[in-house]
């Protein structure tokens, strides 16, 4: 089937790559300089956001990059209609899944994207811009608070525990096959070029995987300890590798993987119909 990714599409797609790829270099350095004490900290995407607000024009630049998020979750909604490779009538079970996936995909984003609007959707209501430094994981916390007290509640976190532990697989499964590339072969003239894009999409996706995995390992601790406060989220994920001895060595290294990941979208988004993108 031919790819329908073309046109004004192509051109959300890599708006929206790009913007992604923006997002995890900014994660990833401001990680890595907190890991070495060089003036960074371990952040998540409300730290990004504040560390944008301080330059001149930050407003702006946040602006730009919701309307690239935004993008890039309009994409994964147009796959989970467009784009997964078998026809309707021959629907498998593990395309219904990746349709899933998409969607998932899109709605996340999506949820980020406005967390990057809501400085100016404050600022044009009169809201504070102090809620981006309180309402971080308090919500997610919440939930689980509430979840905890229903039998069918602590099914649906082991649930959570269990897909986001897939997640972690899934990364590392994507870094050894390196899935994300193909038709490689077939343009020699970027062969350099796609080296570095392998090699940096391997790193950050073997980055996610441990991010993902102490999330996981975080869920089942909230599951078995009946402790909705034991979720720490990206940050505390983040936080969790300094336990560990050379735990600021581990924690770079992870924050150099997220910046790989990041590089790796930036330049997907040049190169988008060249790989598989997951």
């Amino acid at each position: 089937m031919k790819n329908k990714d073309t046109g004004k599409i192509a051109k959300i797609r890599s708006a929206g790559f790009f913007t992604k790829g923006v997002v995890y270099v900014l994660l990833g350095s401001l990680t890595f300089m907190a890991a070495f004490d060089l003036g960074g900290e371990i952040s998540n995407t409300n730290d990004v956001i504040q560390f944008l607000l301080e330059f001149p024009l930050g407003k702006t630049f946040v602006g730009v990059i919701a309307l690239g998020l935004f993008a890039y979750s309009f994409w994964r909604f147009y796959q989970t209609i467009k784009l997964p490779e078998s026809d309707a009538e021959n629907e498998t079970l593990k395309s219904g899944f990746t349709r899933i996936r998409y969607f998932y995909s899109g709605v996340f984003y999506g949820v980020l994207a406005y967390a990057f609007a809501k400085p100016l959707i404050n600022s044009l209501t009169g809201g504070s811009q102090e809620d981006l430094k309180t309402n971080g994981g308090g919500d997610k916390k919440a939930a689980l608070w509430e979840l905890l007290s229903h039998d069918w509640g602590k099914a649906l976190i082991w649930a959570l525990g269990i897909l986001i532990a897939g997640q972690a697989i899934q990364q590392f499964y994507i870094a050894y096959k390196a899935s994300f590339m193909k038709k490689i072969d077939n343009y020699p003239s970027v062969k350099h070029e796609y080296d570095f894009i392998r090699r940096a999409g391997r790193l950050g996706y073997i980055a996610r995987g441990m991010v993902f995995g102490v999330l996981a390992f975080f869920i089942v601790k909230v599951i078995l300890n009946l402790n909705a406060n034991e979720y720490k989220g990206t940050e505390g994920a983040l936080a969790y590798f300094l336990s560990f001895s050379y735990g600021n060595l581990l924690l770079g290294a992870v924050a150099l993987g997220l910046t790989a990941y990041g590089m790796f979208h930036i330049m997907v988004a040049r190169h988008a119909n060249l790989t598989r993108l997951t």
